[in-house]
C-alpha cells in the first residue's frame, strides 16, 4: 500500500495545493478543506481514542472533521463506514450534527439546512446518494470512497461528474467530494489529497 500511495502522490503532484484552481471558492476548499496541514483541535484526541485506524481511512476522517466543521450539516449519513469512528470526526467538527447510518433516520432528524453524507461503496450505496441528492440544499456536500476501486462506484462516479447539475465535484483518488451548490458553475478538479 505505501509505493501505491506514493505513486498515486507523484503522478498527482502538480494538482496539489490549489494550483491551477481559479475559482476562489473551490481554491479556498482545496487549501483549508481539502488539503489544510494544520493540526485541528481534536486531531489528538481522536486519535489515542482510535488507535487502529489505517492512514487513508485517518486522512478520510480527518477530511470529514474539516468539512463537517466547514459545511455545519444538521444531518450526516455514514452509509458503508464504521459509524463510530467517521461519527466521532463529524461530531468533532460540529457538535450540533445528528450522525445516523440510515437513511430514514437521517431524513427525519433533517431540518432544511446542509447535509453530509459519507458513502461507501456496497450494499444499497447507489440509492443512499440518490436519497441525499433529493434532501441537498446549497451547501450540502457528499463524499464518495473509493471512486476509483469499485466498478460500481466508478460508474456513479463518472455519472455524477458528468450528468448532475448544481455540483462542484473534486477527485481526491481515495474518495470524491461532491459540494452541492446550483449557483456554482459545473466543474470537476483533480486534486493531490
Amino acid at each position: 500500500m505505501g509505493l501505491k500511495r506514493i505513486l498515486v502522490w507523484l503522478w498527482r503532484i502538480r494538482r496539489c495545493r490549489g494550483f491551477g484552481v481559479q475559482s476562489p471558492w473551490a481554491y479556498g476548499m482545496v487549501r483549508y478543506v481539502i488539503n489544510e496541514h494544520w493540526p485541528y483541535y481534536a486531531y489528538e484526541p481522536l486519535r489515542r481514542t482510535f488507535p487502529g485506524v489505517d492512514a487513508v481511512t485517518r486522512r478520510l476522517c480527518e477530511l470529514c472533521l474539516r468539512l463537517a466543521n466547514r459545511v455545519r450539516p444538521s444531518a450526516a449519513l455514514l452509509h458503508g463506514v464504521d459509524g463510530r469512528v467517521f461519527g466521532s470526526y463529524v461530531t468533532a467538527g460540529c457538535r450540533c450534527t445528528a450522525c445516523c447510518s440510515d437513511v430514514g433516520e437521517c431524513a427525519r432528524k433533517y431540518d432544511g439546512g446542509a447535509v453530509m453524507a459519507v458513502i461507501a461503496p456496497g450494499q444499497g450505496f447507489a440509492d443512499a446518494y440518490g436519497s441525499v441528492v433529493k434532501m441537498a440544499a446549497d451547501g450540502s456536500a457528499v463524499i464518495l470512497v473509493g471512486i476509483h476501486g469499485d466498478k460500481a462506484m466508478r460508474r456513479l462516479w463518472r455519472e455524477v461528474v458528468a450528468r448532475q447539475e448544481g455540483v462542484v465535484t473534486f477527485d481526491l483518488y481515495y474518495c470524491g467530494l461532491v459540494c452541492f451548490d446550483a449557483k456554482r458553475y459545473k466543474q470537476n478538479y483533480i486534486i493531490n489529497f
